[in-house]
């Protein structure tokens, strides 16, 4: 529920407060990126569930009953009898890896980019654009991690400090507050590194800071682009000229896939001429 609510109302008022650069509230797209980030509570009105109908979970619990029914497979289970510390620093490695290879991919691959092209639409980023995702951009991000934690048997707790602390983490580096970024060299993910991904200049546009909370994996692979500020200006476009509205969101990258698949076929397989 803090998570959910908290983290959510704590930023928006930060960013009103302390930015980067002053944004309007009601930005086009607001109230469309507010329905994102509750959506689930609203599908728990509409079918009066008790538990958050979750598209992501349900996959891997259907996932795991059909696939992981034996007992003593490799590492299965690993942390079902550790410390939470252990645990929760497990989850951390293997949620950034993930995260890593899956945004990387998303980048990419031309077929995932449509998909997760809708996060980057947004041309202001702030702390409510963080929920702006296609829902199979949503189950390429967060299923893999789910079948490991049920897979590994983390334990509920250091779950509970995974999603909560990555609730906050997710907010606060798509929002518009200038944070330091000294916590870089403790592997932090900032703001201001997190802007730099989401600018649509054309030399860093689908190249730099793939990471989600830590930047290790960045740092790893060469992907990490994390100039000062003095002398590299932070950057001010975002996005493309692209739908707000949410359903509109869903239903546009099968429209361009197929708009795609058709050109190349037309390439692959020109009319041919009719005989008169």
């Amino acid at each position: 529920m803090f998570s959910t609510y908290g983290w959510v109302l704590l930023l928006l008022l930060m960013e009103r407060i302390w930015y980067f650069q002053k944004q309007p509230l009601l930005r086009p797209g607001f109230i469309w990126d507010v329905i994102y980030t509750y959506q689930n509570i609203v599908l728990q009105i509409i079918f009066l569930a008790s538990a958050p109908i979750i598209v992501e979970r349900i996959l891997a619990k259907m996932f795991a009953e059909s696939y992981f029914p034996l007992e003593g497979a490799f590492l299965q289970g690993a942390l079902e009898d550790r410390s939470i510390l252990l645990n929760f620093t497990v989850l951390i490695i293997l949620g950034e890896t993930v995260f890593y290879v899956a945004h990387y991919l998303a980048h990419r691959v031309s077929f995932l980019w449509e998909f997760h092209r809708v996060h980057h639409s947004s041309l202001i980023v702030d702390s409510f654009s963080t929920s702006r995702f296609h829902i199979f951009d949503r189950i390429l991000f967060t299923l893999p991690t789910l079948l490991l934690m049920i897979y590994l048997k983390a334990r509920p707790e250091a779950i509970v400090f995974y999603f909560f602390f990555r609730a906050f983490m997710d907010r606060y580096i798509h929002s518009n507050i200038p944070g330091p970024r000294w916590p870089h060299k403790l592997m932090f993910s900032s703001p201001i590194f997190h802007r730099w991904h989401h600018s649509t200049t054309p030399p860093l546009l689908h190249k730099y800071n793939f990471s989600g909370n830590f930047i290790f994996m960045d740092v790893l692979f060469g992907t990490a682009y994390d100039p000062d500020p003095k002398t590299h200006p932070l950057p001010a476009k975002f996005g493309e000229e692209y739908s707000n509205n949410l359903f509109v969101q869903q239903v546009l990258p099968f429209v361009f896939l197929y708009k795609r698949f058709k050109k190349r076929w037309l390439q692959n397989h020109p009319p041919q001429p009719q005989n008169t």
